[in-house]
């Protein structure tokens, strides 16, 4: 029916507008992370950077639905970190007779290595990240976010998080050279929104992270569920987490090479 259609448009695009806003986000429901109480600024930096800082190496399996322009999608995605400088993200999806790598894309350092799976066949590509962002629009959003994908309000430079008087924003810089604002919850410091401004030659980009479903793993509050808007690019993934475990041993061929 016409009115069905219209009112799907609208909270489509109300949707939208919510996920591309970086005003504050306080959701209703309770924290699962401990009350803080009366702690000043310096004391709330202090509890952000250990939340980051405690994570030495992170194995996570996710599950995302993504949506890019017109094209929509699902895939499985790997994720492996080992702090302080590397970081890979291997998508891959089930076809009916085996599973089918459709990117693998490895930070280590300043240098990344991107494999991909085209029509005309299997793309590789590897060099410094001066130029990743203009060079692969479509990935950029995994290189400009990096750890902060799944460790919300992680500074990398060092140093403390800036955060306000009254200990609901944050203030930090990320790997890629982006700054990030996160808001969080006064009462816990459970950060439910992160705000990310990079500079490329095209003019300043803006990300937005929205973090939900916190959970406890080895004594850390992880969030189970992101959801990541690049509206320049058109670009929102939904991920939910399916299995992560955090500082444990990788795997031997964390950080190997794809064929």
């Amino acid at each position: 029916m016409p009115w069905r259609s219209t009112l799907w448009r609208w909270l489509s695009g109300m949707l939208g507008l919510c996920m591309l806003s970086c005003t504050t986000y306080q959701p209703v429901t309770p924290s699962p992370l401990p009350q803080l109480g009366a702690l000043e600024a310096t004391a709330r930096a202090h509890v952000v950077q250990a939340r980051t800082t405690s994570v030495q190496t992170l194995a996570a399996l996710l599950g995302v639905s993504y949506r890019i322009g017109p094209q929509q999608g699902t895939f499985d995605l790997i994720v492996n970190y080992a702090a302080p400088d590397r970081l890979r993200f291997t998508a891959v999806k089930d076809t009916v007779l085996s599973t089918q790598i459709l990117f693998d894309l490895q930070f280590i350092g300043t240098t990344y290595r991107l494999y991909r799976y085209e029509d005309s066949g299997p793309q590789v590509a590897a060099g410094t990240v001066d130029d990743f962002v203009e060079r692969y629009p479509n990935f950029r959003t995994f290189f400009l976010v990096g750890e902060a994908f799944f460790l919300p309000g992680i500074q990398y430079l060092g140093g403390l998080p800036h955060v306000n008087t009254a200990g609901t924003r944050l203030t930090t810089s990320l790997r890629s050279g982006a700054r990030a604002r996160w808001h969080s919850r006064a009462d816990t410091l459970e950060i439910t929104r992160g705000c990310i401004t990079a500079q490329t030659l095209a003019g300043r980009l803006p990300l937005t992270l929205d973090y939900q479903d916190y959970r406890l793993v080895d004594s850390l509050y992880l969030p189970h569920r992101v959801v990541l808007s690049d509206p320049r690019l058109g670009f929102t993934a939904l991920s939910l987490v399916k299995q992560v475990e955090v500082n444990v041993p990788l795997a031997p061929d964390a950080f190997a090479s794809t064929p």
